[in-house]
């Protein structure tokens, strides 16, 4: 159950245009959409950073040793695809001990940072409207395709809004079973799979280090063979070593990170329901009776906003839907979650249950409690495409949260990364 991610259907039927996607970092460019607020002063330096094949933690990781300060003192929006050109914002807590001048001399490798102000407040997850995208596809065999899957996508009412493979690890999809472990309190278990669990998409090197700890179980010993590349793991073997429990381990991952773990269990079962419900052969694009929809806010969904469906406002709400200002949801679920009612509601009921998740698993008072939300289930990428040199050009902008991964394997038909 644990390796069932939710992605291994699609909306489309067409064979797809085929072609390769991320031939190097320059074919997958994203420029952040920020909400952020910031000015001249206060305590934490405001950077605009542009992020060559760097992945967001091992970039934050970087800055704050290069700093000399923990890694919880920097933070950032939005978790990018590592093998990309990224621009996004980051936030570093100056304290007393890091200033302007410190952040505006730095220089990493595959890394432009520009120091653009101060705020008040350190930025967090989740603090940005959306993303822009501009992905170059090289030598796609059936470009022809296209066309055809985006007029289905238009019939299906949008991309299924999934979560993509990289939410979960793209070579080693372990953060949702580390997430399991989390919320049933079996922190060793989380411990040790995000130190030793591989696959065989992993790196000879790095499978090869977390075998042999698997085998011998030795924290100490695996820090003498454990690639330096791996910080993190390295990071929590060296507190073992010192002598600190599992559960106190964990804390030496960045903020960011430790959120993800729960989060990845929400990812996975969202995008299991909405496989279960096109199996069922419910629409996307129209609202069923026990249905919960959300309503637009500035042309995107807003979960704030938000109708439970019934007999007698079914109608009304399809209006709204049609027209692009309402969208049907599907939970992530979490301690205050209202599941749905009618088919829906016995979907999302029945996965939460095979996967032996309940409200209560998430009502904690620490990091790792999350009172639950909605999400729509379809996203409207308005996507452009050209022909470039024989290659494909898509342009597009999705809200927050949502991944161009997922769009593109649609058109690629090649689980693109998705």
């Amino acid at each position: 159950m644990k390796d069932d991610l939710g992605l291994d259907w699609y909306a489309t039927d067409p064979p797809g245009t085929g072609g390769e996607l991320k031939h190097r970092p320059e074919d997958f460019r994203v420029n952040e959409i920020s909400d952020y607020s910031y000015g001249d002063t206060g305590r934490y330096a405001v950077l605009r950073v542009t992020l060559k094949g760097y992945e967001t933690h091992e970039f934050a990781r970087d800055l704050s040793n290069r700093l000399g300060i923990s890694r919880k003192r920097v933070r950032w929006a939005g978790t990018k695809d590592s093998y990309a050109v990224t621009t996004q914002l980051y936030t570093v807590d100056t304290a007393d001990d890091v200033t302007p001048d410190d952040l505006g001399g730095l220089s990493l490798s595959d890394a432009d940072i520009d120091v653009v102000g101060c705020a008040n407040h350190p930025i967090s997850l989740g603090d940005l409207r959306g993303n822009e995208f501009t992905v170059r596809v090289r030598a796609p065999p059936r470009p022809g395709e296209a066309e055809r899957i985006t007029g289905e996508l238009e019939e299906f009412g949008g991309a299924p809004n999934l979560f993509g493979g990289q939410r979960f690890g793209s070579r080693r999809p372990i953060t949702h079973t580390v997430g399991y472990h989390i919320l049933r309190e079996d922190y060793e278990a989380a411990v040790d799979t995000y130190i030793a669990e591989t696959t065989d998409a992993e790196p000879s090197e790095t499978r090869e280090a977390r075998e042999r700890y698997q085998s011998e179980g030795d924290p100490a010993e695996a820090l003498d063979y454990y690639p330096r590349r791996l910080s993190f793991e390295r990071a929590l073997l060296n507190a073992l070593v010192e002598g600190e429990r599992p559960r106190m381990a964990l804390e030496n991952l960045s903020h960011n990170l430790r959120r993800m773990f729960v989060n990845a269990v929400q990812s996975q079962l969202f995008n299991v329901v909405l496989r279960e419900r096109h199996e069922a052969g419910l629409a996307f694009d129209r609202a069923y009776e026990g249905d919960v929809v959300c309503f637009a806010t500035d042309g995107a969904p807003d979960v704030d906003r938000s109708q439970r469906v019934t007999e007698s406002n079914r109608d009304s709400v399809n209006r709204h839907v049609e027209a692009g200002r309402a969208y049907v949801t599907a939970p992530l679920i979490g301690s205050d979650t209202e599941f749905s009612d009618g088919r829906m509601g016995e979907i999302e009921r029945r996965v939460a249950e095979e996967h032996g998740v309940s409200r209560e698993l998430f009502d904690r008072d620490d990091e790792y409690g999350s009172e639950g939300t909605r999400r729509a289930i379809t996203v409207d990428p308005d996507i452009d495409v050209r022909d470039v040199e024989g290659d494909l050009e898509f342009t597009f902008q999705l809200p927050k949260g949502s991944y161009a991964t997922v769009v593109l394997r649609e058109f690629l038909k090649d689980d693109a990364g998705g």
